[in-house]
């Protein structure tokens, strides 16, 4: 948990259905961000998984509590909206994506914690991308909240989520 909420920096990103979507989009719920991508063979579908086993967790435990989870590509040459949209929603069918500018991506990635490189030189389909596999929240005015690394035990997620959202509760 971050000793205080930090802005996000102002990017201009696109959903999994094409729509604009910046900082301020996140108003209003926690938001849980993992940097990945689809093509990845196996961090990003284990995280994936994992919080899709989160949400149904915080549904029972704190279920007056909004939250949202989104993956934000790091490959967006590969990573368009519709692909995003299809793969998000097979791990939970509330599951968001969030793609954009090359610039944007590092800008918000930075500031979360996270770090990817897209290698030079590849095939245009047969590429790797190296990323962390931090997941960060953002509380419910769009700020970053806390960063979580890994691993990512669903179980002490939920257990930290819940003491955030007490934390909070009382400031």
């Amino acid at each position: 948990m971050l000793p205080a909420p930090r802005a996000l920096p102002a990017v201009a990103l696109v959903d999994e259905h094409g729509r604009a979507f910046g900082p301020a989009d996140f108003a209003g719920r926690w938001s849980f961000l993992y940097f990945g991508y689809t093509y990845c063979p196996d961090v990003c579908p284990l995280t994936l998984v994992e919080l899709a086993t989160l949400k149904k967790s915080l549904a029972e435990q704190l279920p007056d509590t909004r939250t949202d989870y989104y993956l934000v590509s790091v490959d967006p040459a590969r990573d368009t909206p519709e692909r995003l949209r299809e793969y998000v929603t097979y791990f939970d069918a509330d599951f968001h994506g969030l793609t954009g500018p090359m610039d944007d991506l590092k800008a918000l990635a930075q500031e979360t914690g996270s770090v990817f490189l897209v290698p030079e030189g590849q095939s245009e389909d047969g590429y790797l991308v190296s990323h962390s596999s931090n997941i960060a929240l953002v509380d419910p005015e769009g700020r970053l909240a806390a960063v979580f690394t890994s691993p990512h035990a669903p179980k002490q997620l939920a257990a930290d989520f819940g003491q955030i959202v007490a934390y909070r509760a009382r400031r």
